[in-house]
């Protein structure tokens, strides 16, 4: 399109990007005498008038969205098949190309960027506007650092229409939100988790989840939990990941509600790290509740202190003053050895006291009780934690396999078995299932139904019904439509109902002539070409027999689609009573004739004058400029058709 003239007023200059969906130019508004973008969608996004309708409500719902980190919508349009939008030209980079040649980015350059994008989605969010496809790919980044976000609204246009771009999912499944994956609504927190992923890609170079097909990685954005960004980037504050893992949440409840709370964590999170983490960390989902105070194990009021071996401990204190006048004798001596036999009487029942309750206690640690192990075959995964649970037990749901008879997060066996005792907190094995194998849809348009069943083959999914449709520009024998659409997701074992064009569609027929014939006549010959008998009228005729058509509108020989109404005048009786008449010598012909510019409507009549006198034979009737008339009238001996506009003729033919 370089070099051509759109919309009459936009001059292409070249091409900027190009993508799946899009292709952007720059251009030079002639109007306005500045420099614009225009993204011109592909034609294959644009072939229905509905989707036409929702691509032009959805750019004008972006075209209301007025902030300094949005890129501005001027005007919409369509040309040659194709729909464009005409943006804001913003000078800089995308931000999937700064990640691409920067790698990861500072801490303070994520929390800047993020705070300008969630700018920019709070004012989309309060303006009812969802942009459901939030990735680095729909950031700009000018020279200066400004945030511009584009694209709002257009992934809804696309996601709604019936036709979808081959072997693409619309909306990147990189940064899709899980819930968006298992094909729900998207709402404002889905927003919250793209630009989560984003986050989470400037912060470490990488994406939280990456396989090798679009179905594999929209499954780990349901199942699975990402790497923390600490054992990527150890250098990034923990409060920072807590941020973004909480944006990470699957459940859209668990995450930030809002672009502006979000907003708010980001900036406290940077006056805390500014301040040299002098602050509390900030609180995560579920954990604004009160902490309990720890106490020290040690203070001067709660020590434990050893017994010092004095004397005291052992024998009554003397007094020093008695102790003095007694003398050393048998007595004495008698009376010491029994108070070490006493002492050694206590140390051994203290011993035999502890080995008893060493061994009571073995004796009950191998003696644990034992509960019969539950059914949990068939629950859901939460389910059945709270069974086990309740039954003392533990839980081990680390195995996890598809399944095409036991749906999503059901368990489909366990070991050990129900009935079976164990020990109270044992562990019971589960295996749980991830619901039956999904793959894309591929796009099987203008495919044959050899090549489209080979391609179905490849990923265990099957062709359906087959019908048949006229297409204008698909040969016969390609496909034109199918059902589901293509880049929807399917289970293994699913089939694929087609629609195989037989070419164009037939010409609408010609309206036959049937003034001459009778009534049953002329409604059998109109039927037979798919045509209905509209208003029937009577004239008096000294032409006609009675009951035979004279006039008929549409004229002959026009083209109409099947079901059109062809109105019908058919003769009345002769007014002197008398039967049929054969008249001799009459003669047919075909007047044609094309309304002339002039005002919007014009009386049109067409009069004979035969020898049977004056008489009109078409109208008066109503036309607009333009309008072809062809009209049958039959002349008795020499005679002359006029052409009448407007009371005065235009044109006299001698027959």
């Amino acid at each position: 399109m370089t070099g051509e003239l759109l919309g009459g007023r936009y001059s292409m200059l070249d091409t900027i990007g190009e993508g799946g969906m899009a292709t952007v130019y720059r251009a030079r508004d002639g109007f306005l005498e500045r420099t614009v973008a225009i993204k011109v969608l592909r034609p294959q996004y644009a072939s229905d008038a509905e989707f036409r309708e929702r691509f032009r409500r959805e750019a004008q719902s972006a075209a209301a969205l007025s902030h300094p980190n949005i890129v501005n919508v001027y005007d919409v349009g369509r040309e040659d098949g194709s729909n464009y939008i005409v943006m804001e030209c913003v000078d800089g980079r995308t931000l999937n190309d700064i990640i691409v040649s920067e790698g990861r980015l500072s801490v303070d350059r994520t929390a800047d960027y993020s705070m300008q994008i969630l700018d920019a989605l709070d004012h989309a969010h309060a303006n009812g506007v969802i942009h459901r496809d939030i990735k680095p790919h729909n950031i700009l980044i000018t020279r200066d650092g400004r945030v511009k976000v584009t694209d709002f609204g257009i992934a809804r246009a696309v996601s709604a229409s019936a036709l979808t771009e081959t072997g693409r999912v619309i909306g990147t499944v990189n940064y899709t939100s899980p819930e968006q994956a298992r094909g729900a609504p998207a709402t404002a927190e889905s927003d919250i988790y793209s630009l989560g992923v984003v986050m989470y890609e400037m912060l470490t170079g990488k994406l939280p989840f990456a396989g090798d097909t679009p179905v594999s990685v929209a499954l780990k954005h349901v199942q699975e939990e990402p790497t923390p960004i600490s054992l990527l980037s150890p250098a990034v504050p923990p409060e920072f990941e807590r941020i973004v893992m909480r944006a990470l949440a699957k459940k859209p409840e668990d995450r930030w509600r809002t672009a502006r709370s979000f907003k708010n964590a980001i900036a406290r999170a940077r006056q805390e790290m500014a301040e040299g983490g002098k602050r509390a960390p900030l609180p995560t989902a579920g954990a604004e509740r009160e902490a309990l105070p720890i106490r020290p194990l040690h203070d001067e009021h709660n020590i434990t202190r050893p017994f010092e071996k004095t004397g005291e401990a052992f024998e009554v204190q003397r007094d020093d003053s008695k102790r003095s006048q007694r003398e050393p004798g048998p007595e004495g001596a008698r009376s010491r050895r029994l108070r070490i036999w006493a002492t050694v009487a206590v140390l051994i029942l203290a011993m035999a006291g502890a080995v008893f309750g060493a061994l009571h206690a073995f004796r009950e640690w191998i003696q644990v009780e034992e509960v019969s192990v539950p059914e949990v075959v068939g629950l859901t995964l939460p389910e059945a934690e709270g069974v086990v649970r309740r039954n003392r037990l533990a839980l081990d749901a680390s195995v996890k396999r598809y399944d095409d008879k036991v749906e999503y997060n059901r368990i489909i066996s366990q070991d050990p078995v129900s009935g079976v005792k164990r020990k109270v907190h044992s562990v019971v094995r589960v295996v749980v299932s991830l619901g039956p194998e999904m793959v894309t849809v591929p796009d099987l348009f203008n495919k044959t139904e050899r090549e489209a069943r080979f391609e179905l083959e490849g990923l265990s999914i099957a062709l359906g019904e087959k019908t048949d449709g006229y297409h204008e520009e698909v040969q016969p024998g390609r496909i034109i439509q199918q059902q589901p659409e293509a880049g929807m997701y399917v289970s293994k074992g699913s089939r694929i109902d087609v629609v195989i064009s037989v070419g164009p569609p037939p010409p609408p027929p010609e309206i036959p002539l049937v003034i001459g014939m009778t009534l049953e006549k002329a409604t059998e010959t109109l039927s037979a070409l798919g045509l209905q008998v509209g208003e029937v009228t009577t004239r008096f005729s000294i032409l006609y027999q009675e009951g035979t058509v004279v006039d008929q509108s549409p004229a002959p020989y026009a083209r109409a689609e099947a079901g059109t109404a062809v109105d019908l005048v058919v003769a009345e009786r002769n007014r002197e009573g008398g039967g049929s008449t054969s008249y001799l010598g009459s003669r047919r012909f075909a007047v044609t004739y094309t309304v002339p510019p002039g005002p919007a409507m014009q009386e049109i009549v067409i009069k004979v004058i035969d020898t049977y006198g004056e008489r009109v034979s078409y109208g008066p009737r109503s036309h607009s400029p333009g309008d072809n008339i062809a009209h049958v009238v039959e002349v008795f001996g020499p005679g002359k058709i006029e052409v009448w506009v407007d009371g005065r003729p235009v044109r006299a033919d001698d027959v």
